[in-house]
């Protein structure tokens, strides 16, 4: 027997005790004995240390060796137990035999007794070991058969069962539990449940055949009454006591329906399908793939005919064995079984496609090719609207019928502020009170009317507890997946609106200011003009008329002051404009003199009428004074957008081209430098840019850009 063997000795004399354990180690190095001196200390070793053999003295206070060996065996009924005992009768040893001691043995004066209480406690253990090895076998070779997934049936030579398990009975409702048919004749067993096979006759005689040719057969298959299908391996072995046969019944009619499953995937998938056997070198590493199987659909999204891939290796099929794809890839999942997916982009089909391997078998793979072009369209155009979401300045929210918020995009890190959270609260108590009926209105606006887009400024609060100004454009999308709701887009005019505000102060102090100043000038300029038509009237002189320019000037200059400040970045109702229509009227109403005008363009655009014609006005005046009364003026389309006016006269140096939109710059003594500065203003007012640069013949050319 290897292995140490461990003993606990009790005995309330601790000197005897360790007497004993020293003569036992001699006997035997393979001794570990371990010493307690009362009975319950005993028990609590027991409880936690493995023992092989327990030796107890009889007579000890407390707990005496009969009471403790009733003690040991309530808890460990198997473990070697002797009695070791100097004061010991027949009577003890009589009732100790029947409490269940494995041995009784008197203590001697000699030693000659050690060497017989170790030989005694290795038979002991041995027999205790070899009992539980065996026990510990039969319970596992049990409890395999029990849990095996299919159905096990042994017999002996003489056809009696010698094992089966739950799962046969199960299969052909046989009643009872396994152990009620041990010994249970088989060719009776089977008589009984042939009736439920489809063809019973075949089931018996195939029985009779196996028995007598005693060679293992494996999957013969068998079809219940009841529709089920079955696949019946049969080995024959020898037990010790002679012949013996294995029979395990299989239930293969979910596989079958599988199997039955996956030919019509293969046949009918919407995804190509490839079945594969990889080839490796003789170092085992992979070097090529053939084609076993492939579907139609398979044909259909690499352009490979079947005809042309099954049965062939890769390095046929592809014309440079280089360009054979994936071979290292499908060798990890043909011999290692890791299965993988990946993306692939195929440039002669200009398709993506998503490639998924797995290997149902060592040595052999499957692929499965799925068309992902539309996907990964998709996910393309989701990137950029990510990218879009996150760095506008813009953020969204998505209202239910109830106008609470359901939804609220991210905002970009680039701005400055950071707005409130408000999925799930209703945004309008987060707008600054004078507001909310403005917010409201707009929200109705476009839900009596829902291809209409509506646009609402208001003040609402952001994290920080301030109040700042935003502007929301309000789309109604109920009953429109994905958004089904109020789509609000919001942004942020707190600076654009401060500038609005202080633009508006400034222009109500300007038209203030100008209507004082004009209403003081005109006061001397009405009695001047009186006195100038009494003294022509009285005399000749060439002073007077640099009076009346004087006067003319002056009424000029009061006149583009009143328009400047009065009018300034204001526009009335757009609508559609013919600017050719509107050429020809400003040009008719300027002193033109010998000037000539050139209109090549057609286009239509939106605008406030009378201030376009106003700014046209304005440029063919400037074009006129500057350029001289025989100047030539084109008005010409931009290429992406827009109109300009130029002229053939001297033009306008760079260095001064950035001041000419300043009012009051002008570079004749005769300009009240109004003019461009009025153009600039009703450019601006319609959301316009004005630009000046060098016109083809070296004068000026005034353009308008129109986004």
């Amino acid at each position: 027997m290897e292995g140490e063997i461990r003993v606990l000795h009790v005995d309330d004399d601790r000197p005897i005790a360790e007497l004993t354990a020293t003569f036992l180690t001699r006997a035997d190095d393979r001794f570990v004995v371990d010493i307690e001196t009362s009975a319950a200390d005993a028990l609590e070793t027991l409880e936690t240390t493995p023992v092989d053999c327990v030796i107890s003295d009889y007579d000890m206070p407390g707990m005496d060796g009969i009471e403790f060996l009733e003690a040991v065996r309530e808890r460990f009924p198997d473990l070697p137990f002797m009695l070791f005992t100097g004061k010991g009768s027949e009577d003890v040893a009589s009732e100790a035999i029947s409490k269940g001691v494995t041995d009784y043995l008197r203590k001697q004066t000699g030693t000659e007794h050690y060497a017989l209480l170790a030989n005694r406690i290795e038979n002991a253990v041995t027999q205790y070991r070899n009992q539980g090895a065996l026990e510990t076998n039969q319970t596992v070779l049990s409890t395999l058969i029990e849990n095996l997934p299919v159905g096990i049936l042994v017999e002996d030579q003489n056809r009696e069962i010698r094992a089966v398990n739950t799962r046969l009975l199960e299969q052909f409702d046989a009643p009872g539990e396994p152990a009620d048919y041990i010994g249970y004749d088989c060719e009776t067993l089977a008589t009984e449940i042939k009736s439920l096979f489809r063809r019973p006759e075949r089931f018996i005689e195939s029985i009779e055949q196996c028995l007598e040719d005693r060679q293992p057969v494996t999957g013969e298959p068998f079809e219940l009454e009841n529709g089920q299908l079955i696949e019946r391996d049969y080995v024959p072995y020898t037990l010790a006591g002679g012949e013996a046969n294995l029979w395990v019944y299989t239930d293969v009619t979910d596989e079958r329906e599988r199997q039955l499953t996956l030919e019509g995937l293969f046949s009918q998938s919407l995804d190509g399908i490839a079945v594969h056997q990889i080839v490796t070198d003789d170092a085992g590493e992979p070097i090529d793939y053939v084609f076993q199987q492939v579907n139609d659909r398979f044909e259909e999204l690499t352009g490979l005919e079947r005809e042309a891939v099954v049965g062939k290796r890769a390095t046929m099929v592809f014309e440079d064995f280089e360009d054979a794809p994936f071979i290292d890839i499908y060798g990890e999942v043909a011999l290692e079984g890791t299965p993988t997916r990946f993306e692939q982009y195929s440039e002669p089909l200009d398709r993506h496609y998503e490639i998924a391997a797995f290997s149902p078998h060592e040595e052999r793979f499957i692929t499965i090719f799925t068309d992902i072009t539309e996907r990964k369209q998709r996910e393309r155009e989701l990137e950029q609207f990510k990218f879009f979401v996150e760095q506008t300045p813009d953020f969204m929210v998505i209202l239910n019928e109830d106008f609470t918020a359901r939804y609220q995009s991210p905002v970009s890190e680039a701005i400055d502020y950071e707005p409130l959270e408000i999925s799930g609260d209703d945004p309008l108590d987060h707008i600054h009170p004078d507001d909310r009926e403005a917010v409201v209105a707009g929200f109705e606006r476009v839900i009596e009317n829902p291809n209409t887009i509506d646009r609402t400024q208001y003040r609402a609060k952001v994290s920080d507890g301030s109040w700042r100004w935003f502007e929301s454009r309000h789309q109604n999308y109920f009953g429109k997946p994905p958004i089904d709701g109020l789509l609000i887009t919001i942004r942020e005019i707190t600076d654009l609106k401060t500038k609005e505000q202080r633009l508006e102060r400034q222009r109500d102090r300007f038209e203030e200011f100008a209507s004082v100043v004009s209403h003081d000038l005109r006061n001397p300029l009405t009695i001047a003009s009186g006195y100038l038509e009494q003294l022509e009237g009285e005399c000749e002189s060439n002073a007077i008329d640099e009076i009346v320019w004087a006067l003319d000037r002056m009424e000029t200059l009061i006149e583009d002051m009143l328009a400047l400040a009065r009018q300034g970045d204001h526009v009335g109702d757009t609508d559609a404009v013919s600017v050719p229509s509107v050429v020809d009227a400003c040009w008719s109403m300027v002193e033109t003199g010998d000037a000539t005008l050139s209109c090549t363009t057609d286009v239509v655009i939106e605008a406030d009428e009378t201030r376009f014609t106003q700014l046209l006005e304005n440029l063919f005046r400037n074009a006129i004074e500057h350029g001289g009364k025989d100047v030539a003026v084109t008005v010409g389309d931009l290429e992406n957008g827009g109109i300009y006016v130029a002229d053939d006269g001297p033009g306008i140096p760079p260095e001064r081209r950035e001041a000419v939109f300043e009012a009051g710059h002008s570079s004749t003594a005769d300009g009240t430098g109004f003019g461009l500065a009025i153009v600039d203003q009703i450019a601006t007012a319609h959301g316009w840019e004005v630009s000046v640069t060098a016109s083809e013949t070296g004068g000026a050319r005034i353009e308008i850009w129109m986004p």
